[in-house]
Parts: structure tokens; C-alpha cells; sequence
């Protein structure tokens, strides 16, 4: 295995480790319906593929390259259908992908720290470790909340189950269980992509303009009010929509594991907290109409039907 190089992401390392292994390497993003894995690998005669779901935000998405390439350097057998998932070797695939993952964060870390002169860094990490230790176990239990809210209303979401530790985390900051958090929600959410709704995300953001919100907080509404009446809507029965209308933009989120746990952190209370939020759960219906989402009700009436549906 070569160690990674700049600049440190999946792409440039697959590269390496095809050249080290004398065999081509590909990376491919597929549209994917919600249903399916995030991704796959097959054997072509002199390549080998790594199909990945074009909708995963960024984590995600380095996360399921990175177990489909675990895959391959494990010796498992892959095909374009992914059937016969045995979960025994998904769950070895994922354990390496945690590994692989630490490695190509400890790389991107120790070329920063060549960069950064030895008194800054020490000056850094002493003003972070002060500053952040509260914010952080505050982003952990919102994050944990997240959590426990879609497990409970997604309870046929399947995960792969791995330990969990105190490790250091693959990714910057953190620990391991907490990554694993991070990874298991973007798992239950992508299950619950075929209910989301542009409509709902920018009636949402126009409220939060309207009043003001930093653009953090604002992005934590609009997608809060999207996962709230996405869950009521796919509990009263709705049925799934256009997922070609619904996709996230593929570079959302963030790589870095605290970042990230940040804004996940922030749309969890935006869901549990935000009057926005529940102004929108009030303000949507939840049928879809050939494959759009329905109108708000605004009459009592509406919404007293509304809610007796949900």
C-alpha cells in the first residue's frame, strides 16, 4: 500500500495504489435510487470499477469510496448488482474503510504540521483545546439526538454494524464514535431522500432570510424543515417523489469530522428547537401528487385533515 499523496483524497490515492498494483483503477458516480447501496465495485478484463452515489455529501462519499476500495484490496468479489451481501464482509470492508480513512487523515495532518511553525502549533492546539471541549460534547449530544430521532422513525434502516471506541477518529477531531455517528446518519438520511422536498427547503430558507439568520443557521433550518416533513410525510404513507428533483449538491458537508459533527449538530437543533421548523411541518401536507409535493394548507379545515392523515 503507498502512503497517500497530495492532495490527500481518495481519488489521488486510488490512483497510487493502482499503479502500485500494475491494474487501473475507476472512480464513477452513479444516480442511485435511495434503496440501493451507496455503492459498488465490479472487475472489468484491466480495470476496476468504484461506482458511488453522485447525491452523497462529502463524508459520505469519501467514506463509501473508500469501503468499495476496501473491498477491492480485501479480495471480495464485487458485481454491478451487489447481491448476496453477506454482512460479516460488509462489516470487515467497513472497519478497513475506518482504517484507510485514519490514514489519509494522518497524511493531510502531518503535511500541515510541516507547514505550521513548531510555536503556532503548540499556541493552536492549546487555544482549541480550551475553546472547543464544551462546543464539542454540546455538538455530540445534539448529534446523538439525530441520531436516536431517525432510528426511531427509520427503524428498518439497515447499518453495518462495527465496534465502537474511543479512538482517535479517522478524520480531524473527535473520536471514532463519534465518526461512526456522523457515518450512520448519513446513512438513515440518504433512506430518507425520497421524501425530501425543494419546495419545503426553499420555503424554508426564505423564512430564516426574512428573519435574518446567519447563513450557519439558516442552512440548519431549510434542511431541518426538510427531514421533518420528510419523516411525517414518509410515516403518513406518502409516496416517494422524483429523487432527480431532490439531490444534494455532491460537495455539501464536510470532511473534516468536527465540521461536520457541527453542522449536523445545528440541524438537529434546528429540528428539535427552531419555531421555522415546525412552522413548516405545520405549513405542508403529506401526500405527493404525481411525484410533486403537494400545495400547503392554509384553510383550518386543511390542516385539521392534515394532520388527522399524519
Amino acid at each position: 500500500m503507498p502512503e497517500p499523496p497530495e492532495p490527500f483524497t481518495v481519488e489521488a490515492w486510488c490512483e497510487a495504489i493502482a499503479a502500485a498494483r500494475g491494474r487501473r483503477i475507476r472512480i464513477r458516480e452513479a444516480s442511485m435510487h435511495a434503496t440501493w447501496p451507496p455503492g459498488f465495485f465490479f472487475n472489468d478484463d484491466d480495470v476496476d470499477y468504484l461506482i458511488v452515489d453522485a447525491c452523497l455529501p462529502t463524508l459520505a462519499r469519501t467514506q463509501t469510496l473508500l469501503h468499495e476500495l476496501a473491498h477491492l484490496l480485501l479480495g471480495h468479489r464485487g458485481n454491478a448488482l451487489h447481491g448476496d451481501i453477506n454482512p460479516s464482509v460488509e462489516a470487515e470492508a467497513e472497519i478497513a474503510a475506518d482504517l484507510l480513512s485514519r490514514q489519509l487523515a494522518r497524511a493531510s495532518r502531518t503535511a500541515r504540521r510541516v507547514e505550521t511553525p513548531q510555536q503556532d502549533r503548540d499556541l493552536t492546539d492549546l487555544h482549541v483545546r480550551t475553546l472547543d471541549w464544551m462546543n464539542d460534547r454540546r455538538d455530540d449530544w445534539h448529534l446523538n439526538l439525530l441520531w436516536v430521532t431517525l432510528r426511531t422513525e427509520i427503524p428498518d434502516a439497515s447499518l453495518i454494524l462495527v465496534a465502537q471506541d474511543d479512538e482517535p477518529a479517522p478524520a480531524l477531531g473527535g473520536s471514532r464514535r463519534t465518526y461512526r455517528r456522523v457515518v450512520e446518519v448519513h446513512d438513515q438520511l440518504r433512506r430518507l431522500r425520497p421524501w425530501f422536498s425543494q419546495e419545503v427547503r426553499a420555503s424554508a430558507l426564505r423564512g430564516a432570510r426574512r428573519r435574518r439568520l446567519s447563513p450557519d443557521s439558516t442552512e440548519a433550518v431549510a434542511e431541518a424543515a426538510v427531514i421533518a416533513v420528510a419523516l411525517r410525510r414518509r410515516k403518513a404513507g406518502a409516496p416517494p417523489a422524483d429523487e432527480n428533483l431532490l439531490a444534494s449538491p455532491p460537495d455539501s458537508g464536510c470532511l473534516d469530522i468536527r465540521a461536520e459533527t457541527r453542522r449536523l449538530a445545528r440541524i438537529s437543533h434546528a429540528l428539535h428547537q427552531s419555531p421555522l421548523v415546525r412552522a413548516e411541518l405545520a405549513r405542508w401536507g403529506t401526500a405527493t401528487r404525481a411525484g410533486r409535493a403537494s400545495r400547503p394548507a392554509r384553510a383550518p379545515a386543511d390542516r385539521q385533515r392534515w394532520w388527522i392523515a399524519a
